[in-house]
């Protein structure tokens, strides 16, 4: 998985990014397509997860909010590390993405990471903007990472794309039926690529996290040789309630609706 979320000990959060380590070729074939039914969620929401590793050992917290700005939504993320060393601050990593209110196309984003080495914290920046060059969709990154010279790439993007750090939003606006099986385009600003994703849904189960028990879909999610899985709510809004990234797993704590 292509940046993607690690122990604590090694690197700072990194928000839970869709990509999958591995080649498109090796993602089932098929077309791909808008994905997004409708948009369940409003500008208020807030949503806070605890960030465990595979033993249950909690790693950190991660809160996601939305917010309404210049007539578009603003889907903000925050993670930051549970028990830094004594005396030492914790590391963090947060970002937003600004897309449309009613498709969740992507416009624009930003992400900081900061990262602890030793005493210090130094910050690596992200920006991006979508835009169009010559009729096409073009994606125009850039990374500003310390103590290195900035790093800026134009992706021309294929159709049907979606900003990856929308992911955890844009899982919930599917058209929830058994035997749903989709293909779309991850934009990856941080990693400056995209892959074609392979989104099903498997079966409805009972999952229980620290907010309680809930019935969910589990979404099943193909790109390169790697698989991971995330439970959604049945009940809308369609909250994510778990996530499990393959390193880390979320699990929701507690929610805020407007």
């Amino acid at each position: 998985m292509s940046h993607r979320l690690l122990r604590l000990s090694r690197l700072a959060f990194l928000l839970p990014a869709l990509l999958l380590s591995g080649c498109d070729g090796a993602t089932p074939a098929g077309k791909t397509e808008d994905v997004v039914a409708r948009v369940p969620f409003a500008p208020g929401e807030r949503l806070v997860y605890a960030i465990q590793d595979t033993t249950g050992t909690r790693l950190g917290t991660g809160t996601l909010s939305v917010a309404q700005q210049d007539g578009h939504l603003s889907l903000r993320q925050s993670y930051e590390e549970t028990s830094p060393p004594a005396g030492l601050p914790p590391s963090v990593d947060g970002g937003a993405v600004e897309v449309d209110a009613k498709t969740l196309r992507p416009l624009s984003g930003t992400r900081q990471i900061a990262r602890r080495e030793g005493n210090a914290v130094p910050v690596d920046a992200y920006t991006w903007t979508y835009g169009e060059s010559d009729g096409k969709d073009v994606l125009r990154a850039t990374a500003v990472k310390h103590g290195k010279s900035p790093s800026q790439k134009d992706i021309t993007l294929r159709d049907h794309y979606y900003d990856n750090e929308s992911s955890l939003w844009l899982w919930r606006t599917l058209d929830f039926v058994d035997g749903y099986d989709k293909f779309y385009v991850s934009a990856n600003p941080v990693e400056q690529e995209q892959q074609t994703v392979n989104l099903s849904i498997r079966q409805r189960e009972t999952v229980e996290v620290p907010a309680g028990k809930f019935e969910a879909w589990r979404l099943l999610f193909r790109s390169g040789r790697a698989v991971r899985t995330a439970w959604v709510n049945v009940a809308a809004p369609h909250e994510v309630v778990k996530w499990d990234n393959g390193d880390v797993i979320f699990a929701l704590e507690s929610s805020t609706r407007p």
